[in-house]
């Protein structure tokens, strides 16, 4: 899960820089999945429950936050 939500928050990074011109999104969108797909893999592999669980957390709450934040900045 982590690793599939790469594509996922750049083409959502590619959209908000694109559309709305808000360039705080190639910071969030573009590390912050990184950072969980590692966490998530190297957890996996070294069988840490709990660095595999940061990776997912992370990951699921990339694209909620980059909405949030980019909708704040809008108003």
């Amino acid at each position: 899960m982590s690793v599939a939500s790469v594509p996922a928050c750049l083409s959502v990074m590619v959209f908000l820089v694109k559309e709305e011109g808000w360039h705080h999104s190639l910071l969030l969108c573009f590390l912050m999945p990184l950072i969980a797909a590692y966490l998530g893999v190297r957890g996996k592999r070294e069988i840490r429950a709990g660095m595999a669980a940061t990776g997912l957390v992370l990951a699921v709450a990339t694209l909620p936050l980059a909405f949030a934040l980019s909708s704040l900045e809008g108003a």
